[in-house]
């Protein structure tokens, strides 16, 4: 039977376009890429896991709207988990996210306070998940006794609100690991360093470099890599071949518009045959 993953946090709806520079006022300007896509970084997490060969289902509170309901179908189609997922009558979270030529992005948030789940929220899963991801949601809706096989969160825009709150895999970028240091409270922690790889430290270091490709949209790259660590983990892999997998998948994500266009199994195992990535590992 496959391993279920719970993705915890918010299910936004996102506007992508394309575009170096906010133009003047009364300025024209065009650009050929504008779309509305699903987004969150949980519901990228879930996605990814189902392509990956796990099963996800995702646990988020979403306002109602017609366009988000319309954004559910390709989730469904995908096979995410929908059922967890619940419907206030708030204006739904959204954001904005301008792509720039070199693959590099910019988010403007619009987040609807009331929509972020609590821990309390949480713990009705309790035993029910062989992995829960809380991804980029406060810390406080991490409840500190649930039972689960790993807990893994990726703080995201809440690092700076971390409070040493106990999990079994904290993934951060550079910067985040710099802010969080002392307060880290994990038995492994996965640094994300985009362009320059990753690296993880806890029962063992290991570095990775990054995949050499032309990134066009970077959006959900670190919560693709998150899946696929958690997907290799669960299935009994070293730490070693647990960071390649995680690289080479972000790194085919970047080539896509979207946060939820990740790849698939079986191009992560095609690319890995043709990419020779050196880990380097110590005890």
């Amino acid at each position: 039977m496959k391993p279920v993953h719970l993705a915890v946090g918010k299910f936004n709806i996102d506007i992508i376009t394309k575009l170096n520079q906010i133009p003047s006022p009364d300025e024209r300007s065009f650009t050929d890429i504008l779309e509305i896509l699903p987004g969150g970084s949980a519901t990228n997490y879930s996605v990814a896991v189902n392509r990956l060969g796990h099963s996800s289902k995702l646990y988020a509170k979403t306002g109602k709207s017609s366009i988000l309901n319309s954004l559910m179908v390709p989730l469904a189609e995908e096979g995410v988990g929908l059922e967890f997922v619940e419907h206030l009558d708030v204006k739904p979270s959204s954001a904005i996210i301008f792509l720039r030529d070199d693959g590099s992005i910019s988010i403007v948030r619009k987040t609807t306070s009331s929509l972020l789940p609590s821990s309390g929220d949480v713990m009705r899963f309790s035993g029910m998940f062989d992995i829960i991801h809380f991804a980029s949601i406060p810390p406080e809706s991490i409840p500190k006794e649930i039972r689960t096989k790993l807990i893994t969160y990726d703080p995201g825009a809440y690092a700076s609100s971390y409070d040493g709150r106990r999990v079994d895999i904290l993934f951060v970028n550079e910067k985040e690991h710099e802010l969080l240091k002392s307060r880290v409270n994990a038995d492994m922690v996965v640094v994300k360093r985009g362009s320059r790889g990753a690296y993880v430290y806890g029962s063992e270091e290991c570095v990775a470099p990054a995949l050499k490709i032309q990134a066009i949209d970077t959006t959900g790259a670190g919560d693709v890599f998150d899946a696929a660590f958690n997907v290799f983990m669960l299935e009994g892999e070293g730490i070693e071949d647990v960071l390649k997998y995680a690289i080479v998948a972000s790194g085919l994500k970047v080539t896509r518009i979207g946060g939820i266009s990740s790849p698939s199994l079986v191009e992560v195992m095609q690319r890995l045959k043709s990419e020779k990535l050196e880990v380097k590992c110590r005890a």
